[in-house]
C-alpha cells in the first residue's frame, strides 16, 4: 500500500541542522567541503528505537547538504579522498564488558551510499584515518579488547590499506590480514569543541538542533513540540518560533494538551541514573510560564487519556515510555506486573493484561483510592491507587509497593 503525503512546513531549519550536536569536523579546502559528525545519541530520544551518529557533508559556500550518513556507532574519524568523491569514516564503541567494536564507512559523496568495509562482524573501533595516497588509507584502530590489557584504551593497531580503486571496494571485504598492523599510541581526543568553533564560524545562525520527541499541533495553527534540550517550543504558522524553555538536564519527552489550549504538561526526560525521578510541570501556552510542577516517588510516562485528561502511569525499565495507553473510564487496563508471593515470573515474550474496577474517582488529590488488580492467573497481583484533582485536570495511576507510594 502506498501512502502520500505533503510537507505543510518546515520548522527549525538552520545550517548544520541535520548533525545535531557535532562532534567531529574536517573540511577539504580544495573542494570547498566540511564534513561534520554529530554526537551518538538515541533514535528520537527512545533507546528501544537504537542509536545513530549522524553525519553530513556541506558546501562551504551556501552551507548545502550535500550528502548524509547514519552511522551505527560514535565517529572518531574522517578522512576526504585526495582525488575521488568519497569520505573516509572510522566509527566504533565499547560493548560495555570486553571488544571494542567498530566499523570502516566509505561514503560516496555523488551517490550518498555508504559502504561499511570490515568483514568481521564485530568490526573494529577505527579512530584515526588518513590518506597516504590516491590507493593507501592508513587505519588506526583500538584493540579487538581489553582482556588483561591495561592499555587497551590508550594503544591501538596502525595498518595501511591499499586498493587501486576505493570506488570499486565491495562491502565487508577488509579482513584482518587487511588491517594487521604494529601497536601503537591511540589517544582518543575528545574535538567537540573544536567541531562547535567550526561550524561557528560558518553560520552565526547555527545551534545544536537534536531528538524531537513529541508534537502537537493548535487549533490556532502553531505546533508546540518538546525535544532534546528544551522542555517544550511553540512555533507560529508563519515559522518563527514564538518561545522556548530550555532544560539542559535533559529536556522534554512526553506531551498532553489541555482541552483549552491554555497549558500543556510536559514528562521531563532524566538520566536514568539519577536518584531522583524526573518532575512533569505544567507550562503555560501563552509564553511557555511554569504554572504547576508535579515530582512523583517513581519514573512515570505521561499519557492522554480517552476524554483528553493527562494521566501518569508506572514507566517501564530506567524510565522508558509505558507501552500502553491508560484510558479514563469505570475500568483500568495495565500491562506491567510484579510477581506474587509465589515468586512466578513472566515467560519470555509473555504479554499479560490486567484490569480492575475504579469506581467514581475521588475529588481530592489528598485522597487514594487503593484496589486490586484481577489477573489472568491467579498467582500474581498487583495493586494500584487513583485519583482525580479537584479541577478534574488529571488521573494518577500508581502501583502499591514502597517505592512508588505518593508524598
Amino acid at each position: 500500500m502506498t501512502v502520500s503525503f505533503r510537507i505543510d512546513r518546515l520548522l527549525g531549519d538552520r545550517p548544520f541542522a541535520e548533525v545535531g550536536d557535532p562532534a567531529l569536523a574536517v573540511d577539504d579546502k580544495c573542494r570547498g567541503l566540511l564534513a561534520v559528525a554529530g554526537t551518538h545519541v538515541a533514535v528520537a530520544g527512545v533507546p528501544d528505537f537504537g542509536s545513530i551518529a549522524p553525519g553530513g557533508v556541506y558546501d562551504t559556500e551556501n552551507l548545502a547538504c550535500r550528502a548524509l550518513l547514519r552511522a551505527r556507532y560514535p565517529v572518531h574519524a574522517m578522512a576526504f579522498h585526495p582525488r575521488l568523491s568519497l569520505l573516509a569514516v572510522g566509527t566504533g564503541d565499547y560493548d560495555g564488558g570486553y571488544f571494542f567494536e567498530g566499523e570502516l564507512l566509505l561514503l560516496d559523496l555523488v551517490t550518498g551510499k555508504s559502504t561499511s568495509l570490515i568483514k568481521h562482524e564485530l568490526g573494529r573501533q577505527v579512530l584515526g584515518l588518513e590518506w597516504l595516497s590516491e590507493q593507501e588509507l592508513r587505519v588506526l584502530m583500538a584493540p579487538y579488547d581489553d582482556w588483561q590489557d591495561k592499555d587497551a584504551w590508550n594503544e591501538g593497531h596502525v595498518a595501511v590499506v591499499r586498493r587501486p580503486d576505493w570506488r570499486a571496494v565491495p562491502p565487508r571485504s577488509l579482513t584482518g590480514h587487511d588491517l594487521a598492523g604494529p601497536r601503537v599510541a591511540a589517544p582518543r581526543t575528545d574535538r567537540r569543541e573544536d567541531a562547535r568553533q567550526r561550524v561557528s564560524r560558518l553560520s552565526s545562525e547555527w545551534d545544536p538542533r537534536r531528538n524531537v520527541r513529541a508534537v502537537e499541533e493548535l487549533s490556532d495553527g502553531r505546533i508546540v513540540a518538546t525535544l532534546d534540550g528544551i522542555q517544550l517550543e511553540a512555533w507560529l504558522p508563519s515559522g518563527q518560533r514564538q518561545w522556548a524553555v530550555q532544560d539542559d538536564d535533559g529536556g522534554g519527552r512526553d506531551l498532553v494538551v489541555a482541552a483549552d489550549e491554555r497549558s500543556a504538561w510536559v514528562g521531563l526526560m532524566r538520566p536514568p541514573w539519577q536518584e531522583h525521578a524526573q518532575a512533569v510541570d505544567r507550562l503555560a501556552l501563552q509564553d511557555g510560564a511554569r504554572l504547576d510542577r508535579f515530582t512523583p516517588t517513581g519514573a512515570v510516562s505521561l499519557v492522554r487519556c480517552a476524554d483528553g485528561l493527562p494521566a501518569f502511569a508506572p514507566a517501564g525499565r530506567n524510565g522508558a515510555r509505558s507501552r500502553l495507553r491508560v484510558r479514563h473510564g469505570s475500568r483500568v487496563y495495565f500491562r506491567e506486573s510484579v510477581p506474587g508471593k509465589s515468586g512466578q515470573k513472566l515467560g519470555s515474550g509473555e504479554a499479560w493484561l490486567y484490569s480492575g474496577q475504579t469506581g467514581k474517582p475521588r475529588t481530592s488529590t489528598a485522597t487514594w483510592s487503593p484496589f486490586t488488580l484481577r489477573t489472568t492467573t491467579a498467582s500474581l497481583s498487583y495493586s494500584i491507587s487513583v485519583t482525580v484533582t479537584s479541577a478534574g485536570a488529571s488521573t494518577w495511576l500508581w502501583p502499591e509497593c514502597p517505592s512508588w507510594r505518593p508524598r
